[in-house]
């Protein structure tokens, strides 16, 4: 679906009492235009929380010459590491700071991440291997006009209008006992039901680009 779809059944549901509503049509007006941007701001923090949840976008990024304490640079669409291994397939834990030492040589090699954007490798692995394959859950691309199109499967759809509708109403009354309160308990319901049906299989993962990062002492 198309920003302007989501935009139509929102303005026509679940904002249609609040300002924000007012969005125009073909020729929208400075006020109509403000209210726009403000709706789809919203709806790329839902689209983005539901990135989030289900792991939607999977990429690969190759960490080559791993070292013990060596710290690579990681891309800006990074969420949270999924998985990592040796490039034989060995497993690689994922903030795991335990350390076993035989002659003091650390080989529980694990990745952490002390900064923003920053992978940490800790231990010297004991086969010399020196990359490690992550998958990593993606950011989506962030949505600035309404002809652009929402690459998210419907059955999403539910859990997006509460969110948006949530971060809508709690713009206006802060008040948890308010709609504001109502509508995140509905995304929450949503999210749970998605989970419960099995629906959570993704159409349009991302997974086969592979991005290499040299690292860095």
């Amino acid at each position: 679906m198309y920003v302007s779809d989501y935009l139509s059944h929102i303005t026509k549901g679940e904002v249609k009492q609040l300002y924000v509503s007012d969005i125009g049509t073909t020729s929208p007006s400075t006020l109509q235009k403000a209210n726009i941007a403000i709706l789809i701001s919203y709806l790329n923090e839902a689209n983005l929380e539901l990135h989030k949840h289900f792991g939607l976008i999977q990429k690969e990024l190759v960490l080559t010459d791993v070292t013990n304490n060596s710290l690579h640079s990681i891309p800006l669409d990074f969420l949270y590491a999924v998985s990592a291994e040796f490039n034989d397939g060995t497993e690689v834990a994922i903030n795991n700071e335990r350390t076993k030492f035989i002659d003091k040589v650390d080989y529980n090699v694990s990745l952490l991440f002390p900064a923003p954007f920053k992978i940490l490798v800790k231990g010297t692995d004991i086969l010399k291997r020196d990359d490690i394959s992550v998958v990593y859950v993606s950011t989506p691309p962030v949505l600035t006009l309404t002809t652009e199109f929402v690459d998210l499967p419907q059955v999403y759809n539910e859990a997006l209008y509460n969110y948006v509708a949530y971060k809508a109403h709690a713009s206006i009354k802060g008040d948890m006992k308010e709609e504001n309160n109502t509508y995140y308990l509905r995304y929450q319901a949503s999210l749970k039901n998605i989970r419960l049906l099995g629906m959570t299989n993704s159409d349009n993962l991302d997974s086969n680009v592979k991005l290499t990062d040299r690292g860095f002492v």
